[in-house]
């Protein structure tokens, strides 16, 4: 059985495949849309978790990672928030064009 993400917020879940960095890419923009939606929502692929939120935050905080602003949406990943571009990378995204 390939790998499989899942995607919960308040009212409802979500179960998509995840088996190569496209499927991955997809799960990401999803959870991203849900928590636009939804204000928060969990990201479990395998053993990893992230918890996607509308920043409540001051969005010029720092990326806990590659140290630039968080933006509007943030990522909580072991109790750092981190931007989407690290968020992509550690979920295991193709890397972005340019």
């Amino acid at each position: 059985m390939g790998q499989v993400a899942h995607i919960r917020y308040d009212g409802g879940a979500l179960l998509l495949p995840a088996q190569d960095p496209y499927d991955r890419e997809v799960v990401f923009e999803e959870a991203e849309f849900c928590a636009r939606r939804h204000g928060t929502v969990g990201v479990q692929l395998g053993r990893k978790q992230m918890r996607i939120s509308r920043s409540a935050i001051d969005v010029r905080v720092a990326c806990a990672t590659c140290h630039q602003p968080v933006g509007v949406t943030s990522f909580l990943i072991d109790r750092h928030c981190i931007c989407s571009h690290c968020a992509r990378r550690w979920l295991g995204c193709p890397p972005s064009p340019g």
